[in-house]
């Protein structure tokens, strides 16, 4: 079935006693960006990135880009030595740090939760530089004793990664998100994401087949925007979607809520931005800085650009995790005539891996750590953003 009968598969399907058309009956649907959509991105900037995929992706999680520094990631085919990596943890950790050791045998054990540090863990390339920075992280040596208010206090960040984002980065002058009004959009040209909590056979057949797209087609573009950017960077990236069942199992739970989140009864295929999503991780601040500089000009922001979202957790951290520095943008693609986002997070190599290792064991305790665990990781992501902010202020002086 060709990409853009989506409609008209549905419309059909909707009829009682029809059978699905085959594509040489089907009248597809115009899904192209109406010239007065608001907010949307110019043609301009849009037809620089509507070039057709060049390409299919073989797994839902695509890490394979040779002509960059691309991390194999959670995806990684090669069979690592389990033995060889958990000796070499233990060699570089357990003098000094053998509750770090032991979380991180446990994360690197635990198969079913895959991470990016995992993967260079268990790369004997990539070993050596993970294990110096995990030590780096757990050795704490700027804030030893004090906090990260404190430091920040006395110490801040100094430069652009400090700088707020502008205003109408992502808001549209009537003070409306960016974000929200293109997710709008992009539900009016598509409808399988319109599908919500408790969907149909029909509703499924839909998410499936958006799905394939987002592999097959979705992909490959972004893959090669994240692969000039890593390059120019200096930089390695990964890039991985979301299939139909991870695409409705979020529905399902954003939906429902949970303790901590309100339900959102509303919330359809559509409203999962990050469906399709790449991290683009470099040396230093340096370079973040400069890629970030790069990829402002290159998608442009503000009525007509790209860039839908942008958050800078260095200027903006979270109130309930200002530890985490990160720098997620949402940006807009269209192929096939068709508009898309996907997310692409940048960060330094030092606070990818304090993201990841609080990831596991703080955000989502897999490997049931300990209090004292958590507490440990907690501060090694300090230290991490400490690192990061103190690196900053030998560039840029008052």
């Amino acid at each position: 079935m060709a990409h853009d009968d989506t409609l008209a598969r549905l419309q059909y399907l909707s009829k009682p006693g029809h059978e699905p058309d085959t594509p040489e009956t089907s009248r597809p649907a115009d899904t192209r960006i109406a010239s007065g959509t608001s907010g949307a991105p110019s043609p301009q900037r849009v037809a620089e990135a509507s070039d057709q995929p060049d390409g299919r992706s073989k797994n839902h999680a695509s890490d394979d880009v040779p002509e960059v520094k691309e991390s194999p990631g959670p995806s990684d085919d090669r069979r690592p030595n389990m033995a060889e990596t958990i000796r070499e943890i233990r060699n570089a950790l357990s003098d000094r740090h053998a509750d770090v050791s032991g979380v991180v045998e446990r994360l690197v054990t635990d198969k079913e939760h895959p991470l990016d540090v995992v993967a260079s863990l268990n790369n004997p390339d990539r070993r050596p530089k993970a294990l110096a920075t995990i030590r780096e992280l757990a050795d704490e040596r700027l804030l030893a004793d004090r906090g990260l208010d404190d430091f920040t206090a006395e110490r801040p960040g100094r430069g652009p990664l400090f700088e707020p984002v502008r205003r109408e980065v992502n808001h549209q002058e009537d003070g409306q998100s960016r974000k929200s009004a293109y997710v709008a959009h992009c539900k009016s040209a598509d409808a399988a994401r319109t599908v919500g909590a408790n969907p149909s056979t029909d509703d499924r057949l839909l998410v499936q087949d958006y799905g394939r797209r987002l592999v097959d087609d979705v992909v490959p573009q972004v893959r090669r925007e994240v692969r000039q950017l890593a390059v120019e960077a200096e930089g390695r990236g990964s890039i991985r979607a979301k299939d139909a069942d991870g695409l409705l199992d979020k529905v399902e739970r954003m939906s429902a809520g949970s303790e901590d989140r309100p339900t959102r009864p509303d919330y359809q295929i559509g409203d999962v931005i990050d469906a399709v999503g790449a991290r683009i991780t470099v040396g230093d601040t340096d370079r973040l800085e400069r890629l970030l500089a790069t990829i402002e000009e290159r998608f442009g922001s503000g009525e007509g650009g790209r860039i839908l979202e942008l958050e800078n957790m260095y200027a903006g951290p979270k109130p309930h995790n200002p530890s985490y520095r990160v720098i997620p943008l949402i940006i807009a693609v269209e192929v096939n005539r068709t508009p898309y986002t996907f997310e692409l997070q940048l960060c330094t190599w030092r606070a990818s891996i304090a993201s990841d290792l609080e990831h596991n064991t703080v955000y989502k305790p897999y490997i049931r750590p300990t209090a004292a665990e958590q507490d440990k990781i907690r501060r090694m992501q300090a230290e991490a953003a400490a690192l990061d902010q103190d690196e900053t202020r030998s560039r840029w002086h008052d």
